[in-house]
């Protein structure tokens, strides 16, 4: 699975930051902050507050390269909160998109036990992702 869009959703104004992880690595996968808006132009209004998704794909694009995750892999999310700030029902989630890589697109390295997807995405570059198996089974 590469993983291409994670949009933190938390209430503001106490939201202070969410952070999503991949448990057996510690890896950061995506760290989000609220900015406030400081114009008038679209989406950046004074008084409104936007929460960026972090996005995956090709360098040329601008984006990171997607992490290799296995269908088993766990995720930890954590949201920082100013509880100073009275709001009642507190609550934080992630929308995700990802890919499903096709499992003859990645190959198994059994000596390092490493798991790396090859992909064409049709813009002719490849990108490579490599993770380590962790007891996934590689036939998921």
């Amino acid at each position: 699975i590469h993983l291409i869009y994670a949009g933190p959703h938390c209430h503001a104004p106490s939201c202070l930051s969410m952070d999503l992880y991949i448990v057996d690595t510690g890896e950061l996968l995506c760290h989000a902050e609220p900015l406030s808006g400081v114009s008038g132009d679209l989406y950046d209004e004074v008084g409104f507050i936007a929460i960026p998704p972090c996005l995956w794909g090709s360098k040329e694009e601008g984006l990171m390269e997607p992490t290799l995750l296995a269908p088993n892999t766990t995720l930890l999310s954590i949201k920082r909160n100013n509880s100073t700030l009275p709001h009642t029902g507190e609550m934080a989630l992630w929308q995700m998109r990802a890919a499903l890589i096709p499992k003859e697109e990645i190959t198994i390295n059994n000596e390092s036990d490493e798991m790396t997807t090859t992909m064409n995405d049709g813009r002719a570059e490849e990108v490579e992702s490599t993770f380590l198996r962790r007891g996934a089974d590689p036939e998921q």
